[in-house]
């Protein structure tokens, strides 16, 4: 079976400049963000040593923007709420405690569950811990995978085992 990312390329690039531009913004006050998010989407930022390139090149693709922006509403509109999730999820780790990236990746998981129904849980985690691998530090992957689980399942209702 070939993986979301080969399948739906446009979803799983628009996941991973969803993250990016998540990333960026905890660099602003929350009243500076929308002015912030404009700028992310106009100046491309270099990523993974390539000048930009990569990116520019998601970016360049209306699929990917549009579901980039449909994964920063979703954060955005429920950002208490996924916040909440996750630090009832995580247990042992405060939201403000964790890296970044791995914070950012598990806030995606929380809007996609709730806002993306149309996406299987399993490919939400899948994606998560593809990311998590490549933006995150070398514990990132295992950390978001075990709460990534339970998070999305505990934010569409479900148990663990059901998929």
């Amino acid at each position: 079976m070939a993986d979301a990312k080969q399948r739906h390329p446009h979803r799983a690039h628009g996941r991973e400049v969803a993250l990016l531009a998540l990333c960026h913004l905890e660099s602003y006050r929350p009243d500076e963000r929308a002015r912030a998010l404009e700028l992310f989407w106009a100046h491309v930022p270099a990523e993974a040593g390539d000048g930009g390139q990569e990116l520019r090149g998601w970016l360049g693709d209306p699929k990917v923007v549009e579901f980039a922006r449909r994964l920063l509403a979703a954060s955005s509109e429920r950002a208490a709420e996924i916040d909440a999730a996750i630090e009832a999820t995580s247990r042992s780790w405060r939201l403000a405690r964790m890296d970044r990236v791995d914070r950012n990746v598990l806030r995606l998981v929380g809007a996609e569950s709730l806002g993306l129904s149309e996406t299987p849980r399993a490919v939400i985690v899948s994606e998560a811990v593809r990311m998590a691998a490549r933006y995150g530090s070398e514990r990132s992957a295992p950390f978001v995978n075990g709460v990534a689980q339970a998070l999305a399942a505990k934010l569409r209702g479900e148990t663990r085992e059901e998929a």
